[in-house]
């Protein structure tokens, strides 16, 4: 599983910045009630998946820009695409706040998902240090019905994690921060 991490990816200031503005109480959210769409094909449940509100702001959508508030993102974009080296295409990118959820067990997490069936780069910034861990697993499930978790990454502000789009993947809500932000970009590869 290629699964990497890159640590500080933009300065401290901007970090703080984007924390401040995008778990501000000003910056325009979108009430979620679908975490993804279970179509068994880039979604899927378990026996440990369970659904939940969260809030979203979406940038890009579909490859065209949505968002009046791209320039505050726009920076941390273009540090992405130098570090990983990647043309600057973008299919989506998204802002995805979780809150605690009482009724999740510590076992229990969002269905498993691939964010795109395009040929890409799956990019998680992590907005905020967190718990509510983002999961990678196999593809296949056990004989127990559950997607084997292989590796866990814990949010930490200014970190980003960025693996190929076939990689399953979700997060857990947080159970100890008031708040999980993540901003996910998925970068294409050929266009």
């Amino acid at each position: 599983m290629n699964i990497n991490t890159i640590e500080n990816i933009i300065p401290k200031d901007y970090q703080d910045d984007l924390e401040r503005v995008l778990l501000g109480n000003e910056f325009p959210l979108f009430l979620n009630s679908k975490n993804v769409n279970l179509d068994n094909k880039t979604a899927f449940t378990d026996k440990n998946a369970k659904f939940s509100l969260r809030l979203n702001h979406s940038f890009i959508h579909d490859g065209q820009l949505i968002s009046g508030h791209w320039k505050l993102i726009e920076p941390l974009t273009i540090a992405i695409i130098k570090a990983l080296n990647i043309p600057p295409k973008l299919s989506s990118c998204k802002l995805n706040i979780n809150f605690p959820i009482n009724h999740f067990l510590d076992s229990d997490y969002y269905p498993p998902h691939y964010d795109t069936t395009d040929k890409g780069i799956v990019a998680i910034y992590y907005v905020n240090d967190a718990d509510g861990d983002t999961l990678f697993m196999n593809s296949i499930k056990d004989q127990n019905d559950e997607f084997k978790i292989n590796k866990s990454v814990t949010p930490k502000k200014g970190t980003l994690v960025y693996f190929p789009e076939n990689v399953l993947h979700t997060n857990k809500p947080p159970k100890n921060t008031q708040a999980r932000g993540v901003i996910n970009f998925n970068f294409l590869k050929d266009f």
